[in-house]
């Protein structure tokens, strides 16, 4: 699976499979409707990647997240292909996080891995 960094620009994100899924996780994930993120994830993981992580898991770690971040906005697509995509996100407490998503190549391209980091940008004094 080959991550393309030239083409970075949000208007790519739209056009890849994972960026498409990735914009729709979050869109749920700043209307902070666990319902909804339950569904989501319900219907658009692949089986083998609830293995890893429960979907109860999953929600809780995402609505933490939010409680830390807040709701969040693509500043930088650092890079996506047909079948992943990695972004920074700014969150509305002036936080930073990254989000990487895969999906399967196949039909109905449901995701495969998911991983969301707070980052830590503040440069020391």
């Amino acid at each position: 699976m080959i991550l393309d960094r030239t083409m970075t620009s949000q208007a790519n994100l739209s056009r890849s499979r994972a960026g498409m899924r990735l914009i729709a996780l979050l869109t749920l994930y700043n209307q902070g409707d666990s319902a909804r993120l339950r569904q989501y994830i319900a219907e658009n993981y692949a089986p083998e990647a609830l293995e890893n992580q429960l979907a109860n898991d999953l929600l809780a770690d995402m609505l933490a997240l939010r409680e830390q971040v807040g709701r969040v906005r693509i500043a930088q697509v650092l890079g996506v292909g047909e079948h992943q995509a990695v972004v920074m996100a700014e969150g509305e407490h002036g936080a930073w996080c990254a989000f990487q998503m895969i999906v399967s190549a196949d039909y109905p391209h449901r995701v495969t891995f998911y991983a969301h980091q707070p980052m830590d940008l503040e440069a020391e004094e």
